[in-house]
């Protein structure tokens, strides 16, 4: 048995939440838009490449993805083989506010 590629793993947490790529794409687009930058975009095509090829999304894509799939930033990274030590002050992880969970799930 082989051990889950990156791209497989995101795959897998889209699929589970029923999201398409374009899905995700707008509401990458809805975060960036809130955030005043246009790094936290994933489009459909750059995550099928990210999905399928192996490649790397930069820490905004990821940061997107985390509240998209409402999972702890620390596992999408951990998922990449960076592991975070949770007693270091750097590693703490935000709790979504609810106006930012709202604007995802639209």
């Amino acid at each position: 048995m082989t051990a889950e590629k990156p791209g497989e793993a995101l795959r897998r947490l889209r699929e589970g939440l029923d999201l398409t790529l374009k899905e995700v794409e707008a509401r990458s687009r809805r975060i960036a838009l809130a955030r005043g930058q246009k790094e936290f975009i994933l489009t459909a095509g750059r995550l099928s490449q990210v999905e399928t090829s192996g490649s790397t999304p930069s820490i905004y894509k990821l940061a997107s993805l985390s509240q998209i799939y409402q999972k702890p930033y620390a596992d999408l990274v951990r998922i990449y083989g960076v592991e975070f030590n949770p007693a270091h002050a750097l590693y703490s992880t935000r709790t979504l506010k609810e106006n930012e969970l709202a604007l995802v799930a639209s």
